[in-house]
């Protein structure tokens, strides 16, 4: 008897945990737009919405596109490619209750696939402008500005490769075998262009997916879309947290150590919430990462980045980290030695 009330104890103590595993996480509540330009406008319909807790997520859901009063059916070859995607948010990655608008957009008017984006005109097999309000303060993070999750969190998308998919790329020109990849699209030197820092792509046989570390612009394409960065895990290592204290002005501190190789850590201040930037740039003023992205409450952080994901991108020499926020700017120094 003795034993029973044992195994009856343990049992009912892991469902309570099991209740309050799915009572504390988040809420996202979600919608899925299609998006046409209609002369100097947009118009948007919505596919899909519903809400789903961290640690799940939805699956694209077939659906035949409206003719009318707007007509989007010229997207169907489009859409039907994405059917069965789904997308998720790893349990532990929120701190709060989020609403999220994803746009599939940049769509030409008449062909029915996307416009080719970034510095090559890459063609897309897919494309999502995604727009986070954070619950309960309604902070708003714009599709061109970054979301990140909790250090070691991400969300995660995969499109089978299904006869749709494969329908959709013939028709965009890209070959059957050829490598696939996801990368942001980020604007560098006042022109948009594909960085694949912090998001990891995996094309197998049956689908292509990706994990990121933070939502914002996000698009699919032959593999040269991630921008000469080979993803991998360890690429995806840029730690930031925040730290104790209340700042009074925006502050860059200078990186430690420096010289340093292969990680530095840089510390900054943010007085007034906002949308905050930290990049790098070479000696010749040329984008190289950026680390940060995100809007920001007042506050202290840290962020730390290793070079060793980065191969040949980073070599010796001196380069300059520069934080963006509320219309400030501070620069500094740091040297790279290997």
């Amino acid at each position: 008897m003795l034993y029973l009330k044992k195994i009856f104890s343990f049992f009912t103590f892991f469902a309570a945990l099991s209740i309050n595993y799915s009572q504390d996480s988040n809420t996202v509540n979600y919608s899925l737009f299609l998006e046409k330009s209609v002369g100097f406008a947009t118009i948007d319909t919505k596919i899909v919405d519903g809400v789903f807790k961290e640690g799940n997520g939805f699956t694209i859901p077939s659906a035949i596109l409206p003719n009318s009063p707007i007509d989007f059916s010229a997207y169907q070859d489009l859409y039907n490619a994405l059917v069965g995607g789904k997308f998720s948010i790893d349990y532990g990655a929120l701190n709060n209750d989020l609403i999220m608008k994803i746009f599939i957009r940049n769509l030409d008017p008449n062909s029915g696939k996307y416009l080719n984006l970034g510095e090559s005109s890459d063609t897309l097999f897919a494309y999502f402008e995604i727009r986070i309000w954070e619950l309960p303060d309604s902070n708003f993070y714009p599709e061109e500005t970054s979301y990140y999750f909790n250090e070691g969190f991400f969300a995660r998308f995969s499109i089978p490769k299904s006869e749709s998919l494969n329908n959709f790329l013939n028709i965009l020109g890209i070959e059957n075998n050829e490598e696939l990849a996801f990368s942001y699209l980020e604007e560098k030197n006042n022109q948009d262009d594909w960085n694949a820092w912090g998001i990891q792509s995996i094309d197998d046989t049956d689908s292509i997916k990706f994990k990121a570390i933070h939502l914002s612009r996000i698009g699919g394409g032959r593999k040269r879309i991630s921008s000469n960065i080979q993803p991998n895990d360890s690429i995806l290592a840029v730690n930031l947290k925040s730290l104790s204290g209340i700042p009074t002005q925006l502050n860059l501190s200078q990186n430690y150590p420096n010289p340093f190789n292969p990680s530095t850590k840089i510390q900054y201040s943010i007085a007034n919430s906002g949308n905050v930037k930290l990049d790098v740039y070479n000696i010749i003023g040329k984008h190289v990462l950026s680390l940060v992205n995100s809007y920001q409450t007042s506050g202290n952080y840290e962020v730390e980045f290793s070079t060793d994901a980065l191969k040949n991108k980073l070599t010796s020499g001196i380069y300059i980290y520069t934080l963006k926020s509320n219309n400030y700017t501070i620069s500094k120094k740091m040297v790279l030695m290997k």
